[in-house]
């Protein structure tokens, strides 16, 4: 499918940031740990970039999605919210980051 990504892993995209080209990596950084799709429009916006929502996804510049997949329950479901970033063109990577925040 795509890479998982791993907040210890790489430096936080700050928002207001000055770098405006935008990628997987960088939206991905964004809303990790965000779980309300309202406030991961906000950010996105606060990084710089055009953030609109339809249903349960963000299209970011008109390059990026960010589709935020619900917890859902039963003994075979995914318990964590998460957030799955990919390229409108289709290009990989694709990031899965979760939508919980980490202690």
């Amino acid at each position: 499918m795509g890479a998982t990504f791993d907040t210890a892993a790489t430096e936080p995209v700050e928002p207001g940031s000055t770098e405006k080209e935008i990628t997987t990596e960088k939206v991905a950084q964004i809303v990790a740990g965000i779980a309300v799709i309202g406030e991961a429009q906000s950010a996105l916006q606060k990084a710089g970039w055009r953030a609109t929502i339809a249903g349960n996804r963000i299209t970011a510049n008109d390059e990026i999605f960010a589709q935020f997949i619900a917890p859902s329950a039963g003994p075979s479901a995914a318990r964590d919210a998460r957030w799955v970033i990919y390229s409108i063109t289709g290009n990989p990577p694709v990031w899965i980051v979760g939508a919980e925040a980490q202690p």
